[in-house]
């Protein structure tokens, strides 16, 4: 299982919005609720901390401290932002963040190694995990048919046979 890091994606700064400093940013899961004002956030340019958030959905109009014009919001588009991990909210039960879950072994229903979750990608449907084995590179939909089970303990995922066979990657 991967290392836990200090510091997780949450967020990608998409562009500037208008002309004072506000920027256009995409969540990278979640709800609005995950960056609230007074956040001490990280990117490429340095830390940010967060005065403000609106919007709903995936994409909100944040203002940070000290960017109060269209020029010096421009370095941050295309950035991520990242939080410290220990600052992580809550999951409910069966979800998990990407970064517990690459290095999982995958193994079939009788427990068999197959091989080991080695990414997640995410798209608008599910995600999908990325599992290479000895023979190929698979991609997983991250859906219950096809995942059986997580077990962050023992550092497994167990996934159903079908998903393991390399002509379902072709998909």
């Amino acid at each position: 299982m991967s290392e836990r890091p200090e510091w997780v994606r949450v967020a990608r700064v998409l562009r500037p919005h208008g002309v004072s400093g506000e920027m256009t940013v995409e969540l990278l899961g979640g709800d609005r609720g995950r960056l609230l004002p007074g956040m001490a956030l990280r990117s490429t340019q340095g830390e940010l901390e967060l005065e403000s958030s609106r919007g709903d959905g995936a994409h909100l109009i944040c203002r940070f401290r000290g960017v109060y014009d269209r020029e010096a919001a421009a370095p941050l588009s295309g950035t991520y932002l990242e939080l410290p991990t220990a600052e992580l909210r809550p999951l409910p039960a069966g979800e998990f963040f990407h970064f517990q879950l690459v290095g999982l072994v995958v193994e079939d229903p009788e427990g068999r190694r197959r091989g080991e979750l080695v990414d997640v990608e995410a798209y608008p449907a599910h995600d999908v995990y990325v599992v290479r084995t000895p023979a190929s590179e698979l991609r997983v939909p991250a859906v219950r048919e096809a995942v059986l089970g997580i077990d962050l303990d023992r550092q497994r995922i167990t996934v159903a046979e079908p998903y393991l066979e390399g002509w379902i990657d072709a998909l």
